[in-house]
């Protein structure tokens, strides 16, 4: 043991000071256990435990209450496991260096100062929902769950898993989601539509409250420097979950993102992982989805061709959905990316340090 073990108070250290205050030594003591010497010596110095029939012993030798020792003993070896722990946390320091470490205490997912090595790691694996940088190779590559073995087959493996993490933590909170209810979805993608033309911070919370009526979850996960993913769907206990990282900060790609892995859900299974901006013929579907849903290929052609802000406003007025969405298809279908930024709006996420 190290060092930072000399403060721990051990069983022993109790036995000591009813010794002191007695006067007897350690051989007397072991007479009147009925125990050798060295058994004493061991229990002394808290290299024996102590059992239960031994506390008995203490007992009738002391006057103190068996259940007295026995606390003692379990605080002993509670705080002793509790030091291990520590120590062993603390070594895995470097594995867990591989995270985005800077990433997770700047949005308060870690509190733990970058000196303290061992509590960076506990709240790290607390976050991933397991007890080692190894058990978190072994579900993630290994285990059942489909999705997590294609998130570690990338790269970006620690950030994926961390940011897709961090979702799982938003749904296991959610514990009163009712069940999928695919008709109800298909309603509510309609209502949703509408919500594109209200004031953004407003219409995403409608959008989580309506989507959780009928077992959708949705959340927002701050994206991680350097992922480059602006969506995800997959299904978690039955029930299809959403996150979005807001990566490009606008609403026009925002709404048209959620709309995109709500294509996910209603086109395509339940089993697999879907990152929004890969090339897959399943994410150019959703993309088909989403861009049907909000302008109709029978009046794509209305999308205006020239910086048109009028046009861009009157289109939108005659769909019922913002101009910034309209301002975004005509942005790549022109690649003409330098008008029109007045119509869009824009979201910020609030680091740790900066909220209120």
């Amino acid at each position: 043991m190290t060092a930072t073990l000399n403060y721990v108070v051990t069983t022993g250290d109790h036995i000591v000071e009813w010794m002191e205050d007695e006067g007897i030594n350690a051989a007397e003591l072991a007479r009147r256990l009925g125990v050798t010497p060295k058994h004493v010596s061991e229990l002394l110095s808290g290299k024996a435990p102590l059992s239960h029939p031994m506390a008995l012993a203490l007992e009738s030798v002391t006057g103190i209450p068996a259940r007295i020792w026995n606390l003692y003993e379990t605080n002993y070896r509670g705080q002793l496991a509790s030091h291990t722990a520590n120590e062993d946390l603390a070594d895995q320091y470097k594995e867990a260096k591989a995270f985005p470490l800077a990433y997770l205490r700047k949005f308060g997912f870690i509190t733990a100062s970058a000196r303290d090595h061992a509590a960076t790691v506990r709240q790290l694996l607390s976050l991933l929902g397991v007890a080692s940088i190894e058990a978190f190779w072994a579900t993630w590559s290994q285990g059942s769950v489909a999705y997590r073995r294609a998130a570690v087959g990338r790269k970006d493996a620690l950030a994926l898993a961390t940011w897709l993490a961090l979702a799982e933590r938003h749904h296991y909170g959610l514990s009163d989601v009712p069940g999928f209810d695919r008709v109800g979805l298909e309603r509510v993608v309609s209502e949703l539509r509408a919500l594109t033309r209200d004031e953004p911070m407003a219409a995403i919370s409608e959008a989580i409250d309506k989507l959780r009526e009928v077992g959708v979850v949705l959340c927002f996960i701050p994206p991680v420097p350097g992922l480059g993913i602006h969506g995800a769907t997959r299904w978690l206990n039955g029930t299809p979950v959403i996150q979005l990282s807001l990566l490009w900060k606008s609403d026009d790609q925002l709404w048209f993102t959620l709309f995109h892995e709500l294509g996910h859900v209603l086109l395509h299974g339940d089993k697999e992982l879907y990152l929004n901006g890969e090339k897959s013929q399943v994410e150019a579907e959703a993309n088909d989805f989403a861009s049907e849903l909000l302008i109709p290929a029978g009046v794509a052609h209305l999308v205006p061709a020239t910086r048109d802000i009028a046009g861009v406003r009157a289109l939108a007025d005659e769909l019922g959905i913002a101009p910034s969405i309209v301002l975004g298809r005509a942005q790549r279908e022109t690649k003409d990316y330098a008008w029109g930024h007045e119509l869009k709006r824009k979201f910020e996420w609030i680091p740790a340090e900066g909220r209120g």
